[in-house]
């Protein structure tokens, strides 16, 4: 259904449940943000859908600081840019920038050590051009305040929503445990849900992985025995098992016999120069753009990846309208003749840089332009207007990180926590499982094979007398 919202005195017009960075996209406007420091113009970037995202912050309804690419529409808001003045897409403040140079980090603590009272009025000026400091209004802030659930007992919690977290808990759930599973986001299905390529799941069925994974969510949201808490996200992890879990309403700790973390992972960006502009994109960003809401990213667009799923990306660009002038690949071009997908690309007439690295972007508040290097001495600029980057995964390990590092003695998780290929049978302290992509699982199949392996080593722990 479509809604109106109010943005900077305009109306605009968007769809119930998307996000509003999504909206405004799909309204031509580019510039979400302008960054802390220098004030250089950001977007729907390199950091869209990793964990602190500050690329997209605005004020919704006078609260500060919301995350446009997960504020879901719901009509009637009232929506304005931070960190610019006059506006976003014209900020004097941006000369900064031009002063990068003699600002590097720190500048004001050497400056100013000396002089307390100056250093503390500094401050204030360094608050106020970073945008940061602001009292939300009354009734954005009595909207935020979030009361206590109580302490929850529970035999199995599942930290994510993806194909390993769901089929761990349906396994856990038809064998008899009461399951609590916790996903950040507003659905279930994790990344796959903007996947359209045909995959197989583990019981051997092909199918679109977003109709797979869809499937795989009606069941655990049916099922009697999990309870689905979505839109909200683990806190922490302290000792004696304590997860505080922020949801819509409120703040629930729960203290689970067993606990399945399947985080997934999560698209690295690659820095170059005039990477964070507008226009500049994760693959994963641009494919939920397409797939999910029916927005293209751009109108020509080039791909930079080292990786199949950058040509998976690509081919699904094209198939919305978009031009993809080139795809710049860093592997020589033999490796890419044996990737059969990039072999499919090249019999279509895709041009293809091998061996080529993106140096630069031309533009000011947007892409105009991507400068490469390809081999010695050779450069090229190519035109376009969006820049989408597929360059490998990381873990989503940040909870895992967060409780080995917490200071407690009596827990030893191996430093590489979310070491690759790791057994998700094997706890890595009791009671505690690794599922999907966190441990690089990243087909369908085998992440849903993890989840299922993990719930039923809990399960024949529980009834071998163990933990």
């Amino acid at each position: 259904m479509q809604v109106d919202f109010k943005f900077e005195g305009k109306s605009i017009r968007g769809y119930v449940g998307e996000p509003v960075a999504v909206a405004l996209h799909a309204a031509g406007v580019r510039v979400l943000s302008r960054s802390f420091k220098f004030h250089r113009p950001r977007g729907i970037g390199l950091t869209c859908l990793t964990p602190l995202c500050p690329n997209c912050q605005v004020t919704i309804n006078g609260m500060h600081g919301v995350a446009a690419c997960e504020a879901p529409l719901s009509g009637g808001e009232t929506v304005r840019r931070e960190r610019a003045w006059p506006n976003a897409d014209h900020d004097l403040l941006g000369v900064i920038d031009r002063l990068a140079v003699l600002l590097p980090a720190g500048f004001q603590f050497r400056h100013f050590s000396k002089r307390p009272r100056l250093a503390h009025l500094f401050e204030q000026v360094i608050s106020l051009i970073a945008g940061g400091g602001r009292r939300p209004s009354q009734e954005a802030a009595s909207g935020w305040l979030r009361p206590g659930f109580g302490h929850h007992r529970i035999d199995l919690l599942v930290i994510g929503g993806g194909p390993a977290g769901l089929a761990g808990a349906l396994a856990a759930a038809e064998a008899g445990l009461q399951v609590a599973l916790v996903e950040r986001e507003d659905a279930l299905g994790g990344s796959l849900r903007a996947e359209t390529r045909i995959m197989t799941d583990s019981a051997g069925v092909s199918d679109a992985a977003c109709k797979l994974v869809s499937k795989l969510s009606r069941q655990v949201h049916q099922h009697p025995r999990i309870k689905v808490w979505t839109g909200s996200t683990a806190l922490g992890w302290y000792e004696g098992n304590v997860l505080p879990v922020m949801c819509a309403n409120g703040i629930i700790s729960f203290e689970p016999e067993n606990l399945l973390i399947s985080t997934g992972s999560y698209e690295c960006p690659l820095p170059f120069p005039g990477s964070d502009l507008p226009g500049v994109m994760l693959a994963a960003a641009a494919q939920r753009l397409i797939n999910l809401y029916y927005v293209r990213p751009g109108h020509v667009a080039a791909v930079v990846t080292n990786e199949e799923y950058g040509y998976i990306v690509a081919d699904q660009l094209r198939d919305v309208g978009v031009h993809v002038t080139a795809i710049i690949d860093s592997r020589p071009e033999y490796e890419i003749l044996a990737d059969e997908v990039a072999k499919l690309a090249v019999q279509r007439g895709t041009r293809i840089l091998s061996d080529c690295l993106p140096l630069s972007i031309r533009g000011r508040s947007g892409v105009r332009a991507l400068r490469v290097s390809r081999g010695v001495g050779r450069r090229h600029s190519i035109p376009c207007d969006t820049v989408i980057v597929a360059a490998g995964r990381h873990p989503a390990d940040e909870l895992l990180l967060q409780r080995a590092y917490h200071g407690s003695t009596l827990l030893e998780i191996p430093e590489n926590v979310a070491a690759l290929g790791h057994d998700a049978s094997i706890p890595i302290m009791p009671g505690v499982y690794l599922a999907g992509g966190i441990t690089g699982s990243f087909q369908l199949a085998d992440a849903m094979a993890d989840g299922a392996a993990a719930a039923n080593a809990i399960l024949a722990n529980k009834h071998g007398g163990g933990q």
